[in-house]
Protein backbone atom coordinates (compact mmCIF):
# COMPACT_ATOMS: atom_id res chain seq x y z
CA UNK A 1 0.00 0.00 0.00
CA UNK A 2 1.63 3.23 -1.16
CA UNK A 3 -0.83 5.95 -0.17
CA UNK A 4 -3.75 6.47 2.20
CA UNK A 5 -6.30 9.06 1.18
CA UNK A 6 -9.42 7.96 3.07
CA UNK A 7 -10.08 6.33 6.44
CA UNK A 8 -13.20 4.44 7.49
CA UNK A 9 -14.33 4.31 11.13
CA UNK A 10 -16.39 1.26 12.03
CA UNK A 11 -18.49 1.81 15.15
CA UNK A 12 -19.50 5.30 16.26
CA UNK A 13 -19.58 4.95 20.02
CA UNK A 14 -17.44 7.02 22.38
CA UNK A 15 -14.16 5.85 20.85
CA UNK A 16 -15.39 5.79 17.25
CA UNK A 17 -16.50 9.41 17.46
CA UNK A 18 -13.08 10.37 18.78
CA UNK A 19 -11.32 8.48 15.97
CA UNK A 20 -13.59 10.12 13.40
CA UNK A 21 -12.69 13.58 14.73
CA UNK A 22 -9.00 12.67 14.76
CA UNK A 23 -8.96 11.81 11.06
CA UNK A 24 -11.10 14.80 10.19
CA UNK A 25 -8.40 17.00 11.71
CA UNK A 26 -5.77 15.05 9.77
CA UNK A 27 -7.59 15.71 6.49
CA UNK A 28 -8.10 12.05 5.53
CA UNK A 29 -11.80 12.43 4.64
CA UNK A 30 -13.11 9.84 7.14
CA UNK A 31 -16.30 7.89 6.54
CA UNK A 32 -18.06 6.77 9.72
CA UNK A 33 -20.11 3.58 9.73
CA UNK A 34 -22.49 2.23 12.36
CA UNK A 35 -25.37 -0.25 12.17
CA UNK A 36 -27.54 2.01 14.36
CA UNK A 37 -29.58 4.50 12.33
CA UNK A 38 -30.59 6.51 15.45
CA UNK A 39 -26.92 6.77 16.40
CA UNK A 40 -25.90 8.03 12.97
CA UNK A 41 -28.76 10.54 12.88
CA UNK A 42 -27.93 11.84 16.37
CA UNK A 43 -24.33 12.66 15.45
CA UNK A 44 -25.44 15.01 12.67
CA UNK A 45 -22.12 14.97 10.84
CA UNK A 46 -21.38 14.51 7.14
CA UNK A 47 -19.94 11.28 5.79
CA UNK A 48 -21.75 9.01 8.27
CA UNK A 49 -23.58 5.95 7.04
CA UNK A 50 -25.33 2.72 7.95
CA UNK A 51 -24.56 1.20 4.55
CA UNK A 52 -21.45 -0.99 4.63
CA UNK A 53 -20.87 -0.46 0.92
CA UNK A 54 -20.17 3.22 1.53
CA UNK A 55 -16.86 2.11 3.03
CA UNK A 56 -15.68 0.71 -0.30
CA UNK A 57 -13.49 3.74 -1.23
CA UNK A 58 -11.45 3.75 2.00
CA UNK A 59 -7.85 2.61 2.27
CA UNK A 60 -7.94 1.99 6.04
CA UNK A 61 -10.64 0.59 8.31
CA UNK A 62 -10.33 1.39 12.02
CA UNK A 63 -12.55 -0.92 14.06
CA UNK A 64 -14.06 0.67 17.18
CA UNK A 65 -16.57 -2.10 17.80
CA UNK A 66 -18.17 -2.94 21.17
CA UNK A 67 -16.77 -5.79 23.25
CA UNK A 68 -19.62 -5.93 25.77
CA UNK A 69 -22.89 -7.78 25.25
CA UNK A 70 -26.42 -6.61 26.13
CA UNK A 71 -26.23 -7.95 29.68
CA UNK A 72 -22.78 -6.55 30.42
CA UNK A 73 -20.92 -9.73 29.57
CA UNK A 74 -17.74 -9.72 27.50
CA UNK A 75 -18.68 -10.46 23.91
CA UNK A 76 -16.90 -10.20 20.55
CA UNK A 77 -20.09 -10.83 18.57
CA UNK A 78 -19.88 -7.39 16.92
CA UNK A 79 -16.60 -8.43 15.29
CA UNK A 80 -18.13 -11.63 13.95
CA UNK A 81 -21.01 -9.67 12.46
CA UNK A 82 -18.69 -7.12 10.88
CA UNK A 83 -16.45 -9.81 9.38
CA UNK A 84 -19.49 -11.26 7.67
CA UNK A 85 -20.83 -7.92 6.44
CA UNK A 86 -17.40 -6.87 5.18
CA UNK A 87 -17.66 -9.43 2.41
CA UNK A 88 -19.89 -6.90 0.64
CA UNK A 89 -16.81 -4.72 0.04
CA UNK A 90 -14.59 -5.09 -3.01
CA UNK A 91 -11.37 -6.96 -2.36
CA UNK A 92 -8.36 -4.68 -2.57
CA UNK A 93 -5.40 -3.76 -0.42
CA UNK A 94 -6.62 -2.19 2.80
CA UNK A 95 -5.14 -1.77 6.24
CA UNK A 96 -7.40 -2.89 9.08
CA UNK A 97 -6.65 -1.48 12.54
CA UNK A 98 -8.44 -2.82 15.61
CA UNK A 99 -8.79 0.00 18.16
CA UNK A 100 -11.13 -1.83 20.55
CA UNK A 101 -9.78 -3.68 23.58
CA UNK A 102 -9.62 -7.39 22.73
CA UNK A 103 -8.52 -10.67 24.37
CA UNK A 104 -4.95 -11.82 23.96
CA UNK A 105 -4.73 -13.71 20.67
CA UNK A 106 -7.94 -12.27 19.23
CA UNK A 107 -6.36 -10.24 16.43
CA UNK A 108 -4.48 -13.26 15.08
CA UNK A 109 -7.66 -15.37 15.16
CA UNK A 110 -9.81 -12.61 13.69
CA UNK A 111 -7.74 -11.95 10.56
CA UNK A 112 -8.60 -15.26 8.82
CA UNK A 113 -12.30 -14.51 9.34
CA UNK A 114 -11.86 -11.54 6.99
CA UNK A 115 -10.66 -13.74 4.14
CA UNK A 116 -8.68 -11.82 1.55
CA UNK A 117 -9.52 -8.60 3.44
CA UNK A 118 -7.34 -9.76 6.35
CA UNK A 119 -3.86 -9.53 4.84
CA UNK A 120 -2.90 -6.28 6.61
CA UNK A 121 -4.18 -6.28 10.19
CA UNK A 122 -2.89 -4.33 13.20
CA UNK A 123 -3.98 -3.56 16.74
CA UNK A 124 -3.66 -0.05 18.23
CA UNK A 125 -5.76 -0.10 21.43
CA UNK A 126 -7.42 3.19 22.30
CA UNK A 127 -6.43 5.10 25.40
CA UNK A 128 -9.13 7.76 25.49
CA UNK A 129 -10.09 9.03 28.93
CA UNK A 130 -13.52 10.75 28.76
CA UNK A 131 -13.94 13.87 30.85
CA UNK A 132 -10.22 14.55 31.19
CA UNK A 133 -10.13 17.12 28.38
CA UNK A 134 -7.41 15.28 26.49
CA UNK A 135 -8.05 14.53 22.82
CA UNK A 136 -7.36 11.09 21.41
CA UNK A 137 -4.52 12.37 19.25
CA UNK A 138 -2.54 13.59 22.26
CA UNK A 139 -2.15 10.13 23.80
CA UNK A 140 0.59 7.76 22.69
CA UNK A 141 -0.70 4.58 21.04
CA UNK A 142 0.81 1.13 21.40
CA UNK A 143 0.84 -0.60 18.00
CA UNK A 144 1.22 -4.29 17.23
CA UNK A 145 0.53 -6.08 13.95
CA UNK A 146 0.50 -9.46 12.25
CA UNK A 147 3.14 -8.43 9.73
CA UNK A 148 6.02 -5.96 9.58
CA UNK A 149 4.27 -4.20 6.69
CA UNK A 150 1.05 -3.73 8.67
CA UNK A 151 3.05 -2.42 11.64
CA UNK A 152 4.93 0.12 9.53
CA UNK A 153 1.75 1.24 7.78
CA UNK A 154 -0.11 1.76 11.07
CA UNK A 155 2.71 3.76 12.64
CA UNK A 156 3.00 5.88 9.48
CA UNK A 157 -0.78 6.36 9.43
CA UNK A 158 -0.99 7.71 12.97
CA UNK A 159 2.04 9.92 12.39
CA UNK A 160 -0.02 11.73 9.75
CA UNK A 161 -2.38 12.72 12.56
CA UNK A 162 0.59 13.64 14.80
CA UNK A 163 -0.21 10.78 17.16
CA UNK A 164 2.90 9.41 18.91
CA UNK A 165 3.19 5.61 18.76
CA UNK A 166 5.09 2.78 20.41
CA UNK A 167 5.56 -0.24 18.16
CA UNK A 168 5.86 -3.68 19.73
CA UNK A 169 7.22 -6.93 18.32
CA UNK A 170 4.00 -8.94 18.43
CA UNK A 171 0.32 -8.12 18.30
CA UNK A 172 -0.21 -10.13 21.48
CA UNK A 173 2.00 -7.67 23.38
CA UNK A 174 -0.24 -4.81 22.24
CA UNK A 175 -3.37 -6.72 23.27
CA UNK A 176 -1.95 -7.64 26.68
CA UNK A 177 -0.67 -4.12 27.35
CA UNK A 178 -4.20 -2.67 27.27
CA UNK A 179 -5.53 -5.43 29.51
CA UNK A 180 -2.69 -4.79 31.95
CA UNK A 181 -3.51 -1.07 32.03
CA UNK A 182 -7.17 -1.74 32.85
CA UNK A 183 -6.39 -4.46 35.40
CA UNK A 184 -3.78 -2.29 37.14
CA UNK A 185 -6.39 0.41 37.60
CA UNK A 186 -9.03 -2.03 38.85
CA UNK A 187 -6.75 -3.64 41.43
CA UNK A 188 -5.64 -0.27 42.79
CA UNK A 189 -9.17 1.21 42.83
CA UNK A 190 -10.52 -1.84 44.67
CA UNK A 191 -7.69 -1.67 47.22
CA UNK A 192 -7.98 2.06 47.83
CA UNK A 193 -11.71 1.67 48.51
CA UNK A 194 -10.96 -1.04 51.05
CA UNK A 195 -8.34 1.24 52.59
CA UNK A 196 -10.85 4.12 52.74
CA UNK A 197 -13.26 1.86 54.62
CA UNK A 198 -10.54 1.07 57.15
CA UNK A 199 -9.76 4.78 57.56
CA UNK A 200 -13.43 5.56 58.13
CA UNK A 201 -13.67 2.93 60.88
CA UNK A 202 -10.57 4.40 62.55
CA UNK A 203 -11.84 7.97 62.34
CA UNK A 204 -9.38 9.36 59.80
CA UNK A 205 -9.88 10.70 56.26
CA UNK A 206 -8.45 8.51 53.51
CA UNK A 207 -7.75 11.48 51.23
CA UNK A 208 -5.50 13.03 53.90
CA UNK A 209 -3.52 9.79 54.15
CA UNK A 210 -3.18 9.50 50.37
CA UNK A 211 -2.02 13.10 50.11
CA UNK A 212 0.66 12.42 52.71
CA UNK A 213 1.81 9.21 51.02
CA UNK A 214 1.99 10.96 47.66
CA UNK A 215 4.83 13.15 48.93
CA UNK A 216 7.08 10.14 48.35
CA UNK A 217 8.77 10.77 44.97
CA UNK A 218 9.05 7.10 43.99
CA UNK A 219 7.25 3.75 44.24
CA UNK A 220 3.82 5.25 44.98
CA UNK A 221 0.99 6.23 42.65
CA UNK A 222 -1.93 8.02 44.25
CA UNK A 223 -5.39 6.51 43.65
CA UNK A 224 -8.49 8.16 45.05
CA UNK A 225 -11.35 6.35 46.79
CA UNK A 226 -14.84 6.47 45.40
CA UNK A 227 -17.84 4.42 44.48
CA UNK A 228 -15.82 1.80 42.59
CA UNK A 229 -14.50 1.41 39.07
CA UNK A 230 -17.07 2.21 36.41
CA UNK A 231 -17.37 2.39 32.65
CA UNK A 232 -17.15 -0.39 30.11
CA UNK A 233 -13.37 -0.92 30.33
CA UNK A 234 -11.83 -1.02 33.80
CA UNK A 235 -14.41 -3.24 35.55
CA UNK A 236 -14.95 -5.57 32.57
CA UNK A 237 -11.84 -5.91 30.39
CA UNK A 238 -9.76 -7.64 33.13
CA UNK A 239 -12.07 -10.63 32.60
CA UNK A 240 -10.18 -11.22 29.36
CA UNK A 241 -7.03 -11.72 31.43
CA UNK A 242 -8.83 -14.19 33.69
CA UNK A 243 -10.00 -16.10 30.62
CA UNK A 244 -6.42 -16.27 29.35
CA UNK A 245 -5.25 -17.45 32.76
CA UNK A 246 -7.82 -20.25 32.87
CA UNK A 247 -6.77 -21.40 29.40
CA UNK A 248 -3.21 -21.78 30.65
CA UNK A 249 -4.20 -23.37 33.97
CA UNK A 250 -3.13 -20.33 36.00
CA UNK A 251 -5.01 -18.81 38.92
CA UNK A 252 -5.01 -15.02 39.43
CA UNK A 253 -6.60 -14.59 42.89
CA UNK A 254 -5.57 -10.94 43.29
CA UNK A 255 -7.35 -9.93 40.08
CA UNK A 256 -10.35 -12.10 40.89
CA UNK A 257 -10.66 -10.49 44.31
CA UNK A 258 -10.38 -7.01 42.78
CA UNK A 259 -13.27 -7.76 40.41
CA UNK A 260 -15.51 -9.05 43.21
CA UNK A 261 -14.47 -6.30 45.67
CA UNK A 262 -15.49 -3.64 43.18
CA UNK A 263 -19.12 -4.61 43.73
CA UNK A 264 -18.99 -4.40 47.54
CA UNK A 265 -19.21 -0.60 47.93
CA UNK A 266 -23.04 -0.58 48.05
CA UNK A 267 -23.09 -3.11 50.89
CA UNK A 268 -20.45 -1.23 52.88
CA UNK A 269 -22.11 2.17 52.58
CA UNK A 270 -25.56 0.80 53.35
CA UNK A 271 -24.18 -0.77 56.53
CA UNK A 272 -22.47 2.51 57.36
CA UNK A 273 -25.73 4.45 57.02
CA UNK A 274 -27.56 1.90 59.15
CA UNK A 275 -25.03 2.31 61.98
CA UNK A 276 -25.08 6.11 61.74
CA UNK A 277 -28.87 6.15 62.00
CA UNK A 278 -29.07 3.49 64.71
CA UNK A 279 -29.85 5.97 67.49
CA UNK A 280 -32.63 7.70 65.55
CA UNK A 281 -34.54 4.47 64.82
CA UNK A 282 -34.77 5.29 61.09
CA UNK A 283 -35.25 2.04 59.18
CA UNK A 284 -35.66 3.30 55.63
CA UNK A 285 -33.65 6.47 55.20
CA UNK A 286 -34.12 9.35 52.80
CA UNK A 287 -30.77 9.55 51.02
CA UNK A 288 -29.46 12.02 48.46
CA UNK A 289 -26.83 10.41 46.22
CA UNK A 290 -24.65 13.01 44.51
CA UNK A 291 -23.36 12.04 41.07
CA UNK A 292 -24.59 9.37 38.67
CA UNK A 293 -22.40 9.48 35.58
CA UNK A 294 -19.57 7.22 34.50
CA UNK A 295 -16.90 9.87 35.20
CA UNK A 296 -16.72 13.37 36.70
CA UNK A 297 -17.77 16.16 34.30
CA UNK A 298 -18.96 13.66 31.67
CA UNK A 299 -22.67 13.05 30.90
CA UNK A 300 -22.54 9.34 29.97
CA UNK A 301 -24.15 6.80 32.34
CA UNK A 302 -23.11 3.64 30.50
CA UNK A 303 -21.39 1.35 32.95
CA UNK A 304 -21.63 3.99 35.65
CA UNK A 305 -20.55 2.71 39.06
CA UNK A 306 -22.22 5.73 40.67
CA UNK A 307 -25.55 4.91 39.05
CA UNK A 308 -25.22 1.25 39.99
CA UNK A 309 -24.45 2.31 43.54
CA UNK A 310 -27.56 4.55 43.68
CA UNK A 311 -29.77 1.75 42.38
CA UNK A 312 -28.33 -0.71 44.87
CA UNK A 313 -28.87 1.70 47.73
CA UNK A 314 -32.44 2.32 46.54
CA UNK A 315 -33.29 -1.30 47.28
CA UNK A 316 -33.04 -0.48 50.98
CA UNK A 317 -33.62 3.27 51.20
CA UNK A 318 -35.54 6.10 49.52
CA UNK A 319 -32.92 7.49 47.16
CA UNK A 320 -32.90 10.73 45.17
CA UNK A 321 -30.04 11.40 42.73
CA UNK A 322 -28.50 14.84 42.21
CA UNK A 323 -26.52 15.25 38.99
CA UNK A 324 -26.45 18.48 36.94
CA UNK A 325 -24.49 17.08 33.97
CA UNK A 326 -25.96 13.62 33.45
CA UNK A 327 -27.69 12.91 30.14
CA UNK A 328 -31.31 12.21 31.17
CA UNK A 329 -31.83 10.02 28.09
CA UNK A 330 -31.79 6.46 29.33
CA UNK A 331 -31.73 7.44 33.00
CA UNK A 332 -33.81 4.94 35.05
CA UNK A 333 -37.38 6.18 35.37
CA UNK A 334 -37.82 4.59 38.78
CA UNK A 335 -34.93 6.59 40.27
CA UNK A 336 -35.81 10.23 41.13
CA UNK A 337 -33.36 12.67 39.51
CA UNK A 338 -32.83 16.34 40.31
CA UNK A 339 -30.55 18.60 38.27
CA UNK A 340 -30.16 21.38 40.85
CA UNK A 341 -29.37 21.38 44.53
CA UNK A 342 -32.68 20.60 46.34
CA UNK A 343 -32.50 23.49 48.79
CA UNK A 344 -35.17 23.41 51.47
CA UNK A 345 -35.40 19.60 51.49
CA UNK A 346 -34.01 17.48 54.32
CA UNK A 347 -32.41 14.06 54.00
CA UNK A 348 -31.30 11.51 56.56
CA UNK A 349 -27.98 11.25 54.75
CA UNK A 350 -26.14 12.72 51.77
CA UNK A 351 -23.66 10.45 49.95
CA UNK A 352 -21.20 11.93 47.45
CA UNK A 353 -20.62 9.11 44.98
CA UNK A 354 -19.08 11.27 42.24
CA UNK A 355 -17.92 14.86 42.40
CA UNK A 356 -18.34 17.07 39.33
CA UNK A 357 -16.35 20.25 38.93
CA UNK A 358 -18.97 22.54 40.48
CA UNK A 359 -20.17 20.29 43.30
CA UNK A 360 -20.94 22.54 46.30
CA UNK A 361 -19.99 20.40 49.30
CA UNK A 362 -20.72 23.20 51.78
CA UNK A 363 -24.29 23.49 50.48
CA UNK A 364 -24.72 19.70 50.65
CA UNK A 365 -23.82 19.77 54.35
CA UNK A 366 -26.91 21.90 55.02
CA UNK A 367 -29.24 19.21 53.67
CA UNK A 368 -28.51 16.49 56.24
CA UNK A 369 -26.83 15.77 59.58
CA UNK A 370 -24.81 13.06 57.80
CA UNK A 371 -22.47 13.59 54.87
CA UNK A 372 -20.59 10.57 53.51
CA UNK A 373 -17.99 11.67 50.98
CA UNK A 374 -16.83 8.56 49.13
CA UNK A 375 -14.52 10.67 46.97
CA UNK A 376 -12.45 11.68 49.98
CA UNK A 377 -13.21 8.67 52.11
CA UNK A 378 -14.68 10.93 54.79
CA UNK A 379 -17.76 10.92 57.00
CA UNK A 380 -19.22 13.97 58.74
CA UNK A 381 -22.01 13.67 61.28
CA UNK A 382 -23.50 15.90 63.97
CA UNK A 383 -22.99 14.93 67.59
CA UNK A 384 -26.62 13.80 67.84
CA UNK A 385 -25.97 10.96 65.40
CA UNK A 386 -24.32 7.77 66.57
CA UNK A 387 -21.03 7.19 64.68
CA UNK A 388 -20.24 3.87 66.29
CA UNK A 389 -19.54 1.39 63.50
CA UNK A 390 -18.12 -1.57 65.39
Amino acid sequence: MKTVSRVGIVGLGTIGVQEFALWQRAGLQPIGYDISEPRVRSLRAPQLTTNIRDLDPVDVLILCLPNIGPSGENSMAAFDEFAESMQALSVRERLIVIASTVPIGFTRDFAPMLGRHGELVAHAPERFDPGRGTELGEIRRVVGALTAEALDLTIALYSRANVPTYGVDSVEVAEASKLLENSFRLVNISFINEFAELCRRMGIVAADVIEAAATKPFAFMAHQPGVGAGGVCIPTMPRFLLDAARQTGLEMPILEDAISANAQVVKRVSEHVRHLLASSEVQRAKILVVGATYKPNYPDIRGSAALGFARGLAAQHDVTVLDPVVDPAGFPEDLPLVRELPRGRRFDAVVIALQHRDTDVAALRELSPILIDLVRGATEATESISTTTR
